[in-house]
């Protein structure tokens, strides 16, 4: 039952022109029944704040309340176009020269989200390119979630790492070459601000990392100031963050209040060690932090976390 309602969820989806993660959450709920009976509700009467930006809330707010959970949005981050496109356009055409014979700029294609995935073919389909324009790459996907976003889209994927930081990444990237890695040439379309860890060890490596923004995170507009009074007046049981940015933009939405007095009545929970590296770097204690950064990994780590208590 479950393939047939995934394989409906997705036709669904690309019939209406969906793609990235909200292809993504076709395949995520197509999972949840066979996984979570509904008589499980650990999260009966649980109050849970999502900061996930609005057009990828949906997975998660189903995930949760299959557990039981009362669940409120509050989007910290919206994801929006970049600042300019000359970068992705310049890659585009770097692999059209690459398709063509002319030059050889990449080995591999690399994706951290599936926003990057979805701004990325967005873009490429703009020009009136298709698939065959990465057909000669290796492509790694940074997470199960991502790496399934890439699969929908139909893109093949040669590596996912076993750990989604950037150690995990390098690790598996330099086992998947029986260590030899120096002078291979990777793409990395992402967020106009992300982390310097991964080009930082890449560098060191020898390997060439061509990094180009295929989109922006910014904050998203709401008034603070009832969301405050919220969270300090422990509205909320957990509040839970899918990403480093959503802490980020979180934080600076609250000017003049520190983050942990700010969610001191709350349990935080996030979806990796990124995330909660960013989250203590803002003083906040993360209480839960599932062994595998997905969204299913996270409503369950929430919910075992409540009824442990």
């Amino acid at each position: 039952m479950t393939d047939k309602y995934r394989t409906a969820c997705q036709i669904f989806a690309i019939s209406n022109g969906l793609f990235g993660s909200m292809l993504e959450q076709a395949g995520v709920m197509a999972n949840m029944a066979s996984k979570h009976p509904l008589t499980e509700y650990p999260l009966d009467g649980k109050r849970v704040l999502i900061t996930r930006a609005a057009h990828q809330a949906a997975t998660f707010v189903a995930l949760l309340e299959r557990y039981g959970a009362q669940v409120a949005s509050l989007p910290a981050i919206v994801i929006t176009e970049p600042s300019s496109w000359d970068a992705l356009d310049g890659a585009l055409q770097r692999l059209r020269e690459q398709v063509a014979g002319a030059a050889h700029h990449y080995d591999w294609l690399f994706f951290t989200s599936a926003n990057a995935i979805d701004f990325f073919l967005r873009r490429l389909r703009f020009h009136g390119d298709d698939l065959r324009l990465v057909g000669g790459l290796r492509l790694c996907a940074i997470g199960k979630g991502t790496a399934g976003v890439a699969r929908d889209a139909g893109l093949a994927v040669d590596l996912i790492p076993a750990r989604f930081n950037a150690e995990g990444v390098v690790e598996s990237f330099v086992a998947f070459h029986g260590g030899q890695v120096a002078g291979l040439r990777v793409l990395l379309p992402r967020a106009r601000v992300a982390r310097e860890t991964l080009p930082e060890s890449f560098a060191a490596l020898g390997v060439a990392l061509d990094i180009v923004e295929a989109y922006q995170t910014a904050r998203s507009d709401f008034d603070p100031t009832d969301w405050a009074h919220r969270l300090r007046s422990g509205d909320f049981d957990v509040v839970a963050f899918a990403s480093a940015s959503a802490v980020t933009q979180f934080a600076e939405a609250f000017p003049g209040i520190s983050p942990s007095e700010l969610l001191a009545r709350a349990k935080v929970a996030c979806i990796g060690p990124v995330t909660s590296q960013a989250a203590r770097e803002l003083g906040l204690a993360v209480a839960i932090e599932p062994q595998e950064a997905t969204l299913p990994a996270l409503a369950e780590a929430i919910a075992a976390h409540v009824a442990s208590r």
